[in-house]
């Protein structure tokens, strides 16, 4: 009997500390949130001179093709900033908690927002400023399909 108690005891102390192992504590997920925030704060400021020329600003080339560069290059890490589940945190962020069950198709959007801005900046490297609307077309729908599924308003 002493050695199915002790038994027992032992299951539930490694169970109990396992779970302390793996929660993360309220430090780690606010840092996690705030590399997660800091690169969606890259990826609009790189989306921003992009929709103003879109919508008629002037057109800088340079520009261009530096922000499609920097959203393919962001994109990529938009994964990995995900990596750390931060469920059940006392920060609020806009993420669903889905995001976390969904890894793969998180990861494909993301790789299909680095295709289009590939893609983009294929256009503006050929067609210049008569193509800068379709080269936004190439970014935007692909951050709102992972808005869509992933982010609440």
């Amino acid at each position: 009997m002493k050695k199915l108690i002790f038994t027992g005891a032992f299951i539930l102390s490694s169970i109990f500390s396992f779970n302390a192992i793996a929660q993360m504590s309220e430090e780690d997920a606010a840092a996690a949130i705030k590399r997660r925030q800091a690169v969606f704060q890259v990826l609009a400021h790189s989306n921003g001179p992009l929709g103003q020329m879109a919508r008629g600003g002037d057109f800088d080339a340079a520009t261009a093709t530096r922000a499609a560069r920097r959203v393919a290059g962001v994109a990529s890490m938009i994964p990995e900033v995900f990596a750390a589940d931060t469920r059940g945190s006392d920060v609020t962020t806009r993420a669903f908690d889905t995001i976390w069950d969904s890894q793969d198709d998180l990861a494909a959007l993301a790789q299909d927002l680095a295709d289009g801005a590939n893609a983009a900046l294929a256009i503006l490297e050929s067609r210049g400023a008569e193509g800068v609307r379709d080269a936004v077309a190439q970014i935007g729908p692909k951050c709102g399909a992972c808005h869509d599924r992933f982010r609440s308003d």
